[in-house]
């Protein structure tokens, strides 16, 4: 562009002859995309309203750069998109909303409100405007809720979010105080409750010291609206002394989808002592009654916040009990857990059933969370299963086998075995082998504790453990023990065995000063020598 031509623009922008913004609206329409910018920089520095009109008049033809030199130019536009939104016919009021969207102005928030007010639309066309109001109720929320984000918010708007906020909140309840007036008031009402928080006066006027009329509409918006800054301004008021009735109503009356996985996903993992007190005055929620509950739909990560909703309630038992059922068999491994855990008001039968259910499934993630219950549900023959499932070919299967018998070892077995079913006895033993290849040496060594009591546990635990024949050498060096019991213990193991090892230790006991350890000796060698004899013959 030549300087000539530049030189006229920063003259006609100086200019305070009314010709010359005539003049400046005629080149909005150059077909010289630069002379269009060079007119729209000059109304700008015009301040004309008239001028400005035109720019928003014929915003759908701007460039990309005069959009951005408007952007740095707000303040300068405030007056003529209110002439085009409050007095402007259809096609201003039109590109006035729409300017207004584009360059999401939110300070024209209250001009948008107005607009509802005493059938000011054009052609009483309120869905435009709904839509641009929805559109920026819905931006500036979302600038609250991420403030570091990075997008077409200018400076300025940072440097007065906040007075922003509050200038169209006090818009907004303005508005509510006569909603009978407005076309759309059930928008107002939506808007208000987005932007505003349980500690605004605003918010606490609409909710407790507005008519009965606004007040019901409230009720309608707080069980309908699916924005998440209502239903997070539902929540939020569990988190104050005195909640609003209608907001707990709402948690307890609520059965839409959008609605419970916002509540499920903001339910914090550690509820304070007042939320805890605000959850138990809810009671219950409707879509957790027995006769409602449709688990399927929600989704399988917030599985175990429904566990944890439950526990706060004062739910009936039977709707408990099924859920914690429900979760049991059809949860991930999380929400099995928090059943299991939170829930406790199953018999012992219906939760082994459970387990042994996801012991079978095909899932390897079931599976290794069925196994890693067998244990701590005490459920029957867990031993054998768990050594069935070290060998599995799944590799989530085998490590969780692998974890839940890590502790058993000889000297878990050596305190515990007492109490083992003596039909798994046998499995145990094999299970300590394959887990702990010197536990035979282990054995050994618990054989020449100390005390009295832990050799005798030692000797009658390997042989209740079928791994006797394998530490014939150390029982047969308890028979050299200074105690009779010892001696007795493993004379009768010893004499239990059919090798020629055992029989032979048992010779040194022919002459034991005990009468009943001598006694113990000479029949199993009787035995032996018949044996051998049928056998020969």
């Amino acid at each position: 562009m030549t300087s000539s031509i530049t030189k006229t623009f920063e003259l006609l922008a100086l200019s305070r002859n009314s010709h010359a913004v005539n003049v400046l609206i005629l080149a909005l329409d150059a077909e010289d995309p630069e002379i269009r910018e060079q007119a729209v920089a000059a109304l700008l520095e015009q301040q004309s309203t008239r001028g400005l009109v035109e720019v928003i008049r014929r915003y759908a033809t701007h460039s990309s750069s005069i959009f951005k030199l408007l952007e740095t130019q707000s303040n300068a536009l405030d007056s003529a998109i209110k002439q085009c939104l409050l007095h402007g016919n259809r096609e201003l009021q039109y590109c006035g909303l729409e300017f207004v969207r584009i360059t999401s102005d939110f300070r024209q928030i209250p001009s948008l409100v107005a607009l509802f007010e005493n059938k000011r639309l054009v052609n009483h066309q309120p869905d435009l405007v709904s839509q641009t109001l929805r559109y920026l109720v819905g931006r500036l929320y979302e600038y609250f809720l991420d403030t570091s984000t990075d997008s077409v918010y200018s400076r300025t708007f940072l440097r007065n979010s906040q007075k922003i906020r509050r200038d169209n909140l006090n818009a907004l309840a303005s508005a509510a105080e006569h909603l009978s007036d407005l076309d759309r008031p059930e928008e107002i009402v939506e808007s208000l409750l987005i932007l505003g928080n349980v500690g605004d006066p605003a918010i606490r006027k609409i909710l407790w010291h507005s008519s009965d009329e606004t007040r019901q509409l409230v009720e309608q918006v707080l069980k309908e609206s699916k924005h998440i800054g209502v239903m997070q301004l539902i929540c939020d008021f569990t988190e104050v002394n005195y909640p609003n009735p209608k907001a707990l109503e709402a948690i307890a009356e609520r059965e839409d989808p959008e609605f419970i996985a916002h509540l499920l996903r903001w339910l914090p993992e550690r509820i304070s002592e007042l939320q805890h007190t605000n959850f138990k005055q809810i009671g219950k929620i409707v879509w957790l009654r027995s006769d409602r509950q449709n688990f399927e739909k929600i989704p399988k990560v917030l599985q175990t916040a429904v566990i944890r909703l439950i526990s706060l309630l004062e739910l009936d038992l039977v709707s408990k009990k099924q859920a914690q059922k429900w979760m049991l068999q059809n949860g991930t491994p999380e929400a099995k857990e928090a059943a299991i855990g939170i829930l406790r008001n199953l018999d012992t039968t219906e939760v082994t059933e459970m387990v042994l259910q996801s012991l079978d499934s095909e899932d390897p993630v079931q599976q290794a969370w069925a196994t890693c219950q067998l244990r701590a549900q005490h459920v029957p023959d867990a031993i054998n299963l768990l050594v069935d499932k070290i060998d599995s070919p799944l590799e989530e299967v085998r490590e969780a086998a692998r974890k839940e018998l890590s502790s058993f070892d000889v000297d878990y077995v050596l305190e515990h075995f007492e109490e083992f079913n003596p039909q798994v006895c046998p499995s145990v033993g094999k299970l300590l082998q394959k887990l702990n290849p010197r536990c035979i040496l282990e054995f050994s060594r618990a054989m020449a504790h100390p005390l009295r009591k832990r050799r005798i546990q030692a000797a009658r635990c390997a042989h209740i453990l079928k791994l006797h024949d394998q530490l014939i050498p150390a029982l047969a060096s308890l028979l050299e023990d200074p105690d009779d019991l010892v001696r007795r213990t493993s004379a009768e193991i010893l004499a239990s065995m059919t090798v020629p090892e055992a029989k032979q230790a048992l010779v040194a006991l022919i002459t034991d000063d005990n009468a009943r350890i001598r006694d113990i000796a000479v029949k199993a060698l009787r035995v032996h020598r018949n044996s051998e004899s049928s056998g020969n013959s």
